[in-house]
């Protein structure tokens, strides 16, 4: 399996727009996925973010 670079974490409060973010993402060859993070130290409240990475080697095509 090759080694993903870490390209950004992007915290997106409307689920319609990180879906939207997601698929432009993806259609660019970039691999996403939605990950999540506990706002407060209860976590009773979360932050919902859109994580986009990239093989390393497979850049040059941009």
């Amino acid at each position: 399996m090759e080694k993903e670079e870490f390209i950004a974490e992007l915290k997106i409060f409307s689920k319609e727009d990180r879906k939207t973010v997601a698929a432009i993402l993806f259609e660019n060859g970039y691999t996403v996925r939605q990950g999540k993070k506990k706002r407060t130290e209860t976590g009773k409240s979360v932050d919902y973010t859109v994580i986009v990475t990239d093989k390393k080697g497979e850049s040059a095509e941009r």
